[in-house]
């Protein structure tokens, strides 16, 4: 019974944490929005301020409770001092999918509680975990067994719910995947301006059913990047890239994108081109789009300094491209490897249907309703760019089949919600957008 409890009262403290330190106004206010940004926009962008608390966090020995306590202490003080805000935004706001929201995340739980089974990669990132949940220095990473080099963060917010949970139990460190992950669905449909309620319910349980994978909640990290490249998408999608583009609303996006690089190394890639493309179909001006570009290198910068000379490591784990070399004098063995990758495309479209949708209405954008506006070839180019890493990662390896079996899938899956937006498109195209 006290487990039952402590599981409704994890989906409380998530919405007490994750109320700080932005509201609706203040969001609104700082990025020249009229009311665009709501509650859910604000929750959202405060898990992005989150996740960079603890990413900053994370390379100080500090006391994982002592962190609790003080983030707890905050959020709860902004809500009692915000409480008019909170309470006018509540009354106003549709309850209804609020108690939907409640009842999908507490879904979830119950659904991991009842299938505590780590599948292979969980074990990998548990290690990491276990090095904050003991209180150990973050350069004790160095020592796990299994991709010490990989991205830790992810692992940190692990360990961090995990022992601060009521009865430290492991399984709720895994318990932010699933509630950012739906929270992210909740505020993608807000693309579409449904006037017919029941609509947008259909949609966000059909999108969830496309998307959801228990199995990688099973201690995997694809959720996370997943989920924050559906959060970037939205406010792309706000983006009016025939006008100057407010410098703000670019940084922003920029931010919740380079999140991704502390996830996983293939998020810095993400990172890379997401948001070079960005500031290259913007309206800046020359000077503008150099600062930025300026800003992306220190960024990445920045993430070599502190895992090579903090943390003690740096690098790709499967650094083999250059195998590409030799593999230039042997055209068959291209050609077979190029196929099997194909193939694997082809089968992972298949299990993660979300990816049909992908496809189909992005070619219809280009070849039926000739529509190609700015935003349309950013995805475009994105999901080119995307595709092209991949066969080229896939190409390198040797060892090619067993990695399009055990990988393929996810990677494609982790980036799919950033490309949902030509979905968006074509029902704009259609003229469908206010249902």
């Amino acid at each position: 019974m006290i487990e039952v409890i402590s599981i409704f009262a994890q989906f409380f403290i998530f919405l007490i944490f994750f109320s700080f330190p932005f509201t609706p106004k203040t969001l609104n206010k700082t990025l020249n929005f009229n009311n665009v940004l709501d509650l859910i926009d604000a929750h959202a962008i405060n898990i992005i301020f989150f996740l960079y608390f603890c990413l900053l966090l994370s390379f100080f020995n500090i006391d994982l409770k002592f962190l609790f306590n003080i983030y707890f202490i905050l959020s709860f003080g902004f809500i009692i001092f915000n409480y008019r805000e909170f309470k006018f935004r509540i009354k106003t706001s549709k309850l209804f999918i609020f108690f939907l929201f409640f009842l999908v995340v507490l879904s979830l739980f119950f659904n991991i509680a009842q299938n505590l089974r780590l599948e292979s990669d969980g074990h990998m990132w548990l290690e990491k975990a276990l090095v904050f949940f003991n209180g150990d220095k973050i350069q004790s990473i160095r020592n796990v067994p299994s991709l010490p080099e990989y991205p830790h963060l992810g692992s940190f917010l692990w360990a961090f719910f995990w022992k601060n949970s009521i009865m430290e139990l492991e399984y709720f460190g895994r318990y932010f995947q699933p509630y950012f992950y739906i929270l992210s669905v909740f505020l993608f449909a807000k693309c579409i301006s449904f006037k017919n309620i029941n609509l947008k319910i259909f949609f966000i349980l059909f999108f969830i059913l496309i998307t959801y994978d228990a199995f990688l909640f099973a201690g995997y990290q694809e959720y996370l990047i997943f989920t924050s490249l559906l959060v970037a998408a939205r406010y792309i999608y706000l983006i009016d890239f025939e006008k100057t583009i407010n410098s703000k609303f670019i940084f922003l996006v920029l931010s919740i994108l380079y999140i991704n690089c502390w996830f996983k190394d293939e998020g810095t890639v993400y990172f890379i081109i997401f948001s070079t493309l960005l500031v290259f179909v913007s309206n800046k001006s020359i000077q503008s789009r150099i600062l930025f570009y300026i800003s992306i290198i220190i960024l990445l910068s920045l993430q070599f300094f502190l895992q090579k000379y903090v943390i003690g490591l740096h690098g790709f784990p499967h650094n083999n491209l250059l195998s590409l070399v030799s593999l230039m004098s042997d055209p068959l063995l291209m050609i077979t490897k190029f196929l099997k990758i194909l193939i694997g495309f082809i089968i992972s479209f298949i299990k993660y249907p979300l990816w049909i949708i992908i496809l189909v209405c992005g070619l219809l954008n280009i070849f039926i309703f000739k529509k190609f506006q700015k935003i349309n070839k950013y995805f475009t180019w994105c999901l080119i760019l995307n595709f092209g890493f991949i066969f080229l990662i896939f190409l390198s390896f040797d060892n090619y089949e067993w990695y399009i079996k055990v990988t393929l899938d996810r990677l494609l899956f982790q980036t799919s919600g950033f490309y949902s937006i030509l979905f968006f498109l074509f029902l704009k195209n259609l003229k469908f957008l206010k249902i």
